[in-house]
């Protein structure tokens, strides 16, 4: 897989991860620092991180050592990917829920995953990356919907014409949408949830989400 960053600048994504599969989990850090001079790329983790989810699949014949690898890689690269800011907290949060989820498929379950991977950790992450409290939530939601009711034409694009990027306005609703993100992908993990305490904060915030 080849991603495109604009220019002559190409990266192998398999070739990549092939390398980064080769380090030490505490070594991926620094590898990705030199390949990129510091700078990473969104579409790039992105890419990383889809074709783990691939690799982890319960169909394929793989050594169950390789797929407890690919878990702890996975929770790593996420890490980064937030700590460079190439993804935003909730974004991480969703994919550490997508390992996790695919983690459950795995019968008998694989032993020695990180913590977080498991249902509690995962959403307790979560949770803990929720940039709105769920009072909070719900005015924003209003006030976005009193918005679009209240729009005028000059509101929406014209067919055929460019859209006008406004930072203020694309950035007026982002944490919602944050929440939403995350809302969405709590099901994943929510029914193999123990904890009483995370579950009830669960059920708090997905009693909710039709309301968003």
């Amino acid at each position: 897989m080849k991603i495109y960053f604009g220019g002559s600048h190409t990266v192998e994504i398999e070739s990549d991860l092939r390398r980064i599969r080769s380090l030490p989990v505490q070594g991926i850090a620094e590898w990705i620092h030199r390949r990129f001079l510091g700078e990473s790329f969104p579409y790039w983790w992105l890419a990383i991180f889809e074709s783990l989810e691939t690799s982890l699949s319960p169909l394929l014949d793989v050594a169950e050592s390789q797929r407890r690898r690919d878990f702890e890689i996975g929770v790593e690269c996420v890490r980064l990917a937030v700590a460079a800011g190439s993804i935003r907290p909730p974004m991480g949060a969703r994919w550490n829920l997508r390992l996790a989820a695919t983690a459950l498929r795995y019968i008998p379950p694989i032993e020695g995953l990180p913590g977080i991977l498991t249902p509690d950790g995962a959403a307790e992450l979560a949770l803990d990356r929720m940039p709105l409290s769920r009072d909070r939530a719900l005015m924003e939601s209003k006030a976005r919907q009193e918005e679009y009711l209240a729009a005028g034409e000059d509101f929406f694009a014209p067919v055929g014409q460019a859209i006008p990027v406004v930072p203020e306005a694309d950035n007026r609703f982002s944490t919602l949408q944050d929440v939403e993100l995350i809302l969405s992908a709590l099901p994943w993990v929510s029914p193999s949830v123990e904890s009483e305490h995370l579950r009830r904060e669960i059920d708090a915030w997905l009693k909710i989400r039709n309301q968003l």
